[in-house]
């Protein structure tokens, strides 16, 4: 491969998704390494690939010197075959990598404040009481005599009761399901019931290990597998639109409703909206407020308008200057909520 033999500015030619040269290829290393040049240390970066290139995406990633940190999958119900003979793909991929830290995440963070995923302010809301009951003590293994001796996520609990864990969610997952697809998988899982159940013998009172606990951690808590991840759930579209969004006409994303879409004076319009929910979940996955936010691939602005809405400030960078009303239009519509203005 040319990025392997010095050309880290090396794409193919051709033209990508609805012949737009733009989309021909992944962006090459050189790209990257500045990327990884104006971060901070421990700076994510995150990036949306195609299933049939996402091993290549994540290849240029590495190369510019950032660490693959996991594969976000958005699964989605309203995705489309894209060209004859291939599988029509029901998720889009995400690469979330990470600029190496200096030292420790501990000294990392508190000389950049960067360095760890949002995973408070990111988790999954509950969806019922008994929801939010049985996910909190399962976990508060004190309180059932379990001892798993020292755990980096949830602490050592010892063999007292943690009368202190209070999480406002579930923790958060690698996957992001669109409403619809939430409701495909509910219809084709049953709805499961965590009950209380009979103790085995290894989790009498007092003794140690994960079997059932001795009180019962389980609780009357119904629903469909959905309940696990986060959904996004756009407005002013119900579920049954969602899943009808492939007989309405052409929707690359689906998701970003046509309120959504800006289009320029001239009518141009951008191909490949991304939904202001999804760019919402991840600006807040991996930044805090405050922060800033730099997208090399502005399109329409919807990570402008994400950055803005979530308090975090935010540099755009866009190629086409065909493109560049639309982000406008988003800034302002963002800006317009807000009674202070981040630079942008």
């Amino acid at each position: 491969m040319r990025w392997l033999t010095g050309e880290r500015d090396y794409t193919p030619g051709g033209r990508g998704f609805m012949a737009q040269a733009w989309d021909r290829f992944v962006p090459p290393p050189a790209l990257w390494d500045e990327a990884l040049r104006v971060l901070k240390p421990g700076g994510f970066l995150v990036s949306f690939a195609g299933a049939r290139t996402v091993d290549l995406m994540g290849l240029s990633i590495r190369l510019a010197g950032f660490e693959v940190r996991d594969i976000l999958a958005w699964i989605r119900a309203d995705a489309f075959a894209k060209a004859p003979g291939i599988l029509k793909s029901g998720h889009e991929p995400i690469v979330m990598a990470r600029k190496p830290l200096r030292g420790t995440l501990a000294a990392n963070e508190a000389r950049w404040g960067t360095g760890s995923l949002n995973i408070e302010g990111s988790r999954t809301p509950y969806r019922s009481a008994a929801d939010e009951d049985e996910t909190k003590t399962k976990n508060a293994h004190g309180q059932f005599g379990t001892r798993h001796g020292g755990n980096a996520v949830f602490g050592d609990f010892g063999d007292g009761l943690r009368e202190d864990y209070n999480p406002p969610g579930r923790w958060p997952t690698n996957v992001l399901l669109d409403e619809a697809a939430a409701i495909m998988l509910d219809d084709a899982s049953p709805v499961t019931r965590s009950r209380k159940s009979s103790p085995r013998r290894a989790s009498a009172p007092g003794a140690g290990g994960f079997r059932t606990t001795h009180t019962g951690a389980e609780h009357d808590d119904v629903g469909g597998p959905s309940r696990f991840y986060p959904v996004v759930e756009p407005a002013g579209l119900s579920p049954q639109d969602l899943l009808l969004a492939g007989q309405a006409g052409f929707h690359y994303a689906g998701r970003a409703t046509a309120k959504e879409r800006p289009v320029a004076p001239d009518g141009t319009k951008h191909s490949t909206v991304k939904p202001l929910t999804v760019m919402h979940w991840l600006v807040n996955l991996v930044s805090m407020p405050g922060q800033v936010i730099l997208d090399p691939f502005g399109g329409s602005g919807t990570t402008a308008e994400a950055a803005i809405d979530l308090g975090r400030e935010v540099t755009i960078i866009e190629a086409e200057s065909e493109f560049i009303p639309l982000i406008e239009q988003r800034v302002e519509r963002a800006l317009s909520r807000r009674s202070d203005t981040p630079r942008a």
